[in-house]
């Protein structure tokens, strides 16, 4: 495979320029945005390692993106996939440990199934006929892990549960967006692969919420719980 091939998934790129897809590559400026709420809210560097983490992911995923949307070429894809199969694992294994109270032995078990299990998926994807969703299927896997992480939470952290429910109804706009992109060229050239940056910057936003509120106990006054959703 030449990693230095140029690729051409998206409405708006009209060629193999740097700046042949302006709004898709700016849009991630909002995971950047995202990341530096997060940190802010979290406490900076007064915040826990894990949490750090997460927040550095997130700004990743923004400049991996930004790399893949200016160059285009194969390798800068694998880097925008690689930062966000990379948050999507260690948030799924700090939300075992924090929201369920695993061991780290349990919660790399949990995280290996999922591995297994996205894998398996997207095998079947390439033995079955293609899904018209503009190669968004490989983000299906995550979007049915947010589900599952937001019914554990359900009796355990109900704010963590609906920053999640939130998180997930997100998740379903921003995978439409990614999905008709190519479909709505002929009327729309720019595409709407924009709203898939921007709707999962949002997204992300509400995960991290969700986790930072783990540590609120559920029997808090209900004013307390809308309150925190501001």
């Amino acid at each position: 495979m030449n990693w230095l091939e140029s690729v051409d998934l998206y409405c708006e790129r009209t060629g193999p320029e740097l700046w042949s897809e302006p709004l898709n590559a700016l849009s991630n400026l909002a995971f950047i945005g995202v990341a530096a709420l997060l940190w802010r809210r979290a406490g900076g560097r007064h915040s826990s390692a894990d949490i750090r983490l997460l927040i550095a992911l997130i700004a990743a995923v923004g400049l991996g993106s930004l790399v893949f949307h200016t160059v285009a070429t194969r390798w800068a894809a694998l880097l925008d996939i690689g930062f966000i199969a990379l948050f999507v694992l260690v948030y799924h294994q700090r939300f075992q440990v924090r929201l369920l109270g695993k061991s780290a032995a349990a919660s790399g078990r949990d995280v290996g199934a999922f591995v297994l299990l996205a894998v398996l998926f997207g095998a079947a994807t390439r033995l079955l006929p293609p899904l018209a969703l503009n190669g968004s299927e490989i983000y299906l896997p995550p979007f049915a892990l947010l589900l599952v992480c937001a019914r554990q939470a359900g009796g355990r952290a109900p704010q963590t549960a609906r920053w999640l429910k939130l998180a997930g109804a997100l998740f379903l706009v921003s995978i439409t967006c990614r999905a008709i992109d190519q479909a709505i060229c002929p009327i729309w050239p720019l595409g709407s692969h924009v709203g898939w940056h921007l709707v999962n910057a949002a997204m992300l936003y509400s995960c991290m919420r969700g986790l930072l509120a783990d540590s609120a106990a559920p029997s808090a006054p209900a004013k307390h719980t809308v309150k925190s959703m501001i």
